[in-house]
């Protein structure tokens, strides 16, 4: 895996942890699937297998970036898509009651030129990672392009700037040692369609989803806490935009399951599979027709008592293409 580079942190750092929550869980990494035609869907992120206690909040701030390049072809349908796409995101979780927590997201979304393609081209060329067409694309291009029997459903090839779609979820801790692990936790979520999906920064109806997540340490390592599993399992439903009604279905299911070490207690390295269901199975294009898998690499690093960074790198299965080419999040998180 990819790991953050550390060599050495100040003393402050090595502190114990900050559990007056009493969570001490894998957390998942952030990452998102910004491939436009999947934002729109928006599967959400995890929050870990840990409710805040009553009384305890957290602030996150996030950016992420992803860079397309996918040329496709088949049948009646033909597709592209290249450019980047940049979201950023608020949001905060507050718990109360007993074993509930509550959460607001905001966003914006943006598709605008790839100015990161030479870039990505060295990173895939340094890594032996196929280049996708990149290396024969024209550079600093936005063009999103969907069409079917002749007629462009989606075509985009002006920098777009919107809200997204706004986020409200409740979380339950179902009880606290689920199967002797650090508990589960049932979350729901609803989406209003406040983003614009005629230009693809928002999903254009209401969605609804339920999941659950878990994590724990791995069978054999005894009390250590030192490596981590963390996994997620549930489900969306959500109208397709009116742009891509025909080939967009209702239900997407998703999935996570991430590796987690903790060598100190200030610093955790996270490898993460997110996977999910394809909405679109009327379609016969590869990227939209295949589930779409993301592999996640990254870690967190502890500022502060109660304040985190969090920093992600993100890639396709280099299969499918579901997935951005290339993305990349950063995070801060304060608790209290």
């Amino acid at each position: 895996m990819l790991c953050i580079p550390i060599l050495a942190a100040p003393p402050s750092l090595s502190a114990a942890a900050d559990k007056s929550d009493g969570c001490d869980g894998a957390m998942p990494l952030g990452v998102v699937n910004l491939n436009p035609f999947h934002l729109v869907y928006g599967p959400p992120a995890s929050h870990g297998a840990c409710i805040l206690a009553s009384g305890s909040s957290e602030l996150i701030a996030s950016f992420h970036i992803a860079s397309h390049m996918t040329a496709e072809r088949s049948g009646s349908e033909r597709m592209l898509t290249d450019g980047e796409t940049y979201r950023q995101a608020l949001a905060v979780r507050q718990g109360f009651g007993t074993g509930w927590e509550g959460l607001l997201e905001i966003s914006v979304v943006s598709h605008v030129p790839g100015v990161f393609d030479r870039f990505i081209e060295n990173w895939h060329s340094f890594f032996g990672l196929p280049q996708g067409g990149r290396d024969i694309a024209p550079h600093d291009r936005l063009r999103f392009l969907y069409v079917k029997d002749g007629a462009a459903r989606v075509d985009l090839d002006d920098r777009v700037s919107s809200i997204g779609d706004i986020t409200l979820g409740l979380g339950y801790a179902l009880n606290e040692r689920f199967l002797a692990n650090d508990g589960l936790a049932l979350r729901g979520a609803i989406g209003i369609p406040t983003g614009d999906d005629s230009v693809l920064t928002g999903s254009g109806g209401l969605s609804a989803s339920i999941w659950a997540e878990t994590s724990g340490r791995l069978p054999g390592s005894g009390e250590s806490r030192a490596w981590l599993y963390g996994a997620t399992l549930g489900a969306l439903l959500a109208d397709p935009p009116d742009a891509l009604d025909g080939i967009g279905g209702r239900f997407v299911a998703f999935g996570r399951l991430g590796l987690t070490w903790r060598p100190w207690d200030w610093l955790a390295l996270t490898t993460q599979v997110d996977l999910n269901s394809t909405p679109y199975g009327e379609s016969s294009l590869a990227p939209l027709a295949g589930p779409a898998i993301m592999l996640g690499f990254g870690g967190r690093l502890r500022l502060a008592s109660g304040t985190e960074l969090e920093i992600a790198i993100a890639e396709d299965d280099g299969w499918r293409r579901s997935v951005a080419d290339f993305a990349a999040h950063v995070a801060i998180r304060w608790r209290h």
